[in-house]
């Protein structure tokens, strides 16, 4: 590094030497002291120095020096080298002399002259360390920054491979659940399709954005407990025996189970465990009541359904979406959210899908096959 200086400029041919001697005597080794008769010469130095590109640290003025007086001379010096120390030295102080120099020239110290020898020293060494400690200062919060950015970058990485981690077990996940329906002709595609059904039930009950994503894959995922299951039990054409149901209304349970230890899905569990409960309390496995059940599972209880009763079976057609609005209607505050339920409502009357008919007597049988015929209810478990 060039060796720094110091520049003293005082017009006082007697002073001068006296004033730079004392300054050296107690400035750190290989500090420079340069001493000007004005402020012309002085500015002539610190340009030098500059070109140089040798530090400045302090810059000495008496405001006596004709021409351009201390404090003027300062005042360039501040416009020019801001980040340099300034003394003021005044013949003849005054308050309102002192305060236009602090506010104008930047000015570190005023000190009224003859300058004693001992303060010249305290004044110097004093002023010499609090600019190393700003310095030090300065890069230590510069450093700070860069770590500080750093920090974020990686935390913003690793916020990222997260989350690359968390859809990687989702889409895995998922496919072993799209993998689980490819191994039957009439119920392949439905866990899309109840995620597709639920999707649209979660934004028109206007849940935030994140809350209809986890709703989405829940309804994907909802099945996932027959992973394990017989095939001939998952396909059988025929009426299940009691045993063979037990087993089949068991995967709720099963699908929990499996997800459970993964932090990945802690949103998504009770959404699967609870998607076969009824809002009357009569479904299963925790026979869990109205709003006692979790949302997520509500609506996938009637998208689930819904897919159902429209998707047609070895055992049965397909249901009309028509029929199967008025069955869904019908079942609302019962195997299905009332809320839901008018959700579902106003998203297909809005699509012109279908018009909804009121049903003239709620507590006559269905038109078709129904809800408790084959849309998921607890005595048709799906």
């Amino acid at each position: 590094m060039s060796r720094p200086a110091l520049v003293l400029v005082d017009h006082n041919p007697q002073t001068r030497p006296q004033l730079k001697e004392r300054i050296a005597a107690v400035s750190p080794p290989g500090m420079e002291v340069v001493a000007a008769g004005s402020a012309e010469e002085g500015l002539g130095i610190l340009y030098a120095l500059r070109e140089q590109n040798r530090p400045i640290e302090l810059v000495i003025a008496s405001q006596g020096m004709p021409g351009i007086p201390g404090g003027r001379f300062l005042e360039i010096v501040n416009a020019q080298f801001p980040s340099v120390g300034k003394i003021l030295l005044s013949e003849r102080p005054n308050l309102e002399e002192a305060i236009y120099a602090l506010n104008n020239a930047g000015l570190d110290k005023y000190i009224p002259t003859p300058w004693d020898p001992e303060d010249v020293k305290f004044t110097i060494t004093a002023l010499l360390r609090q600019r190393e400690m700003k310095r030090l200062n300065e890069k230590l919060l510069a450093d700070l920054q860069v770590r500080n950015r750093q920090l974020t970058a990686a935390m913003d990485d690793l916020e990222q491979a997260r989350h690359d981690l968390e859809r990687s077990y989702i889409q895995t996940t998922e496919s072993l659940a799209i993998a689980l329906e490819a191994k039957d002709r009439y119920t392949a595609g439905h866990s899309q399709r109840v995620a597709k059904f639920s999707t649209l039930i979660a934004r028109s009950l206007g849940l935030p954005r994140e809350e209809v994503e986890i709703v989405g894959q829940v309804a994907l995922l909802h099945d996932i407990g027959k992973i394990g299951m017989l095939d001939k039990i998952l396909n059988k054409p025929a009426n299940l025996t009691p045993e063979e149901r037990e087993e089949i209304k068991s995967h709720p349970v099963v699908g929990a189970q499996i997800l459970a230890p993964v932090r990945t899905f802690e949103k998504h569990v009770t959404g699967i465990k609870h998607h076969h409960e009824m809002y009357d309390g009569s479904g299963y496995p925790d026979r869990l009541k109205g709003k006692e059940i979790p949302l997520p599972a509500r609506i996938v209880c009637l998208a689930d359904a819904f897919d159902a009763m429209t998707s047609t079976r070895p055992y049965r057609l397909g249901l009309p979406l028509q029929t199967a609005m008025q069955e869904m209607t019908r079942m609302a505050g019962r195997q299905f959210c009332p809320e839901c339920v008018d959700a579902f409502a106003r998203v297909l009357k809005s699509t012109g899908v279908v018009e909804i008919e009121n049903v003239a007597d709620p507590a006559a049988p269905p038109a078709g096959a129904g809800a408790a015929a084959g849309a998921g209810s607890a005595s048709s478990p799906s």
